[in-house]
């Protein structure tokens, strides 16, 4: 039997909530999570387990708490019969996550580019995410260059390989896209568009950004760093990431 797709948002933690014990169970949960998508899937990311299994739990708890931030998590469940409710913490706390997507914006103006050889989240305040590659059309050009866009990045996607192949990753992409219409929506903008890097080589990854309305607009070559594990040495991988971008109009009937 196949998993159901079950998506849930997590709750936004309040700001400067380190030594709140909900704040300290959900981002110790998804650092668990994140932690073992760096070590069995290192070439999704553009981090690596090495570098962040070393960082403290703030770290989480500061991402967890971003106002420029939405983070989904995929749920293990035989049917939605007995899920919590999107406010029930403790019940989504209890369940097994098997997946995360993180969905950072809308930028601004002021905003730092978005890069393969940043991490996001150290620019999304005062600066955001939006690139000098050529946009795939005329229309989209003319949108962004009008403010009439509301521009958002993808970071961190991942699906537990347990759990594969049942259409979760599109779930937790299609969760991200429902999000930014509803923010483009409340702001009573047009359209909206989403980037995101992806390996170049990660033809799955790849595949399935395509099926959601991806374009690819340019490549980009960063390095990777980590610690062999043999001799503890520090060891740079050279990488190329994709972006790819969606841009999509927004109905307000």
């Amino acid at each position: 039997m196949k998993p159901t797709k079950i998506i849930r948002r997590l709750p936004k933690l309040p700001e400067h909530s380190t030594a709140e014990q909900s704040a300290i169970t959900l981002a110790t949960k998804h650092r668990a999570l994140r932690l073992h998508a760096l070590r069995i899937a290192p070439a999704s990311f553009a981090s690596s387990y090495d570098i962040e299994s070393q960082w403290e739990l703030h770290r989480t708890i500061e991402r967890l708490s971003s106002p420029e931030a939405v983070h989904f998590v995929s749920v293990r469940a035989d049917s939605a019969v007995d899920l919590p409710t999107a406010d029930d913490v403790g019940g989504l706390l209890a369940m097994e996550w098997t997946g995360f997507i993180a969905l950072l914006g809308p930028e601004t103006k002021d905003s730092a580019k978005a890069s393969a050889k940043k991490d996001p989240f150290a620019h999304m305040s005062g600066s955001g995410l939006f690139n000098g590659f050529a946009r795939s059309g005329p229309e989209i050009a003319k949108a962004l260059q009008n403010d009439d866009t509301l521009e958002f990045h993808i970071n961190a996607v991942f699906v537990d390989p347990s759990v594969r192949r049942a259409g979760i990753g599109m779930a937790l992409i299609e969760a991200t896209l429902a999000e930014a219409e509803e923010q483009t929506r409340r702001q009573g903008l047009p359209s909206f568009e989403i980037t995101i890097y992806v390996d170049k080589y990660n033809d799955p990854a790849v595949t399935l950004y395509q099926k959601a309305g991806f374009v690819a607009l340019g490549e980009e070559t960063y390095t990777q760093q980590g610690v062999a594990p043999d001799t503890g040495e520090v060891r740079v991988v050279k990488r190329e990431a994709l972006l790819m971008e969606v841009w999509r109009q927004v109905s307000h009937a």
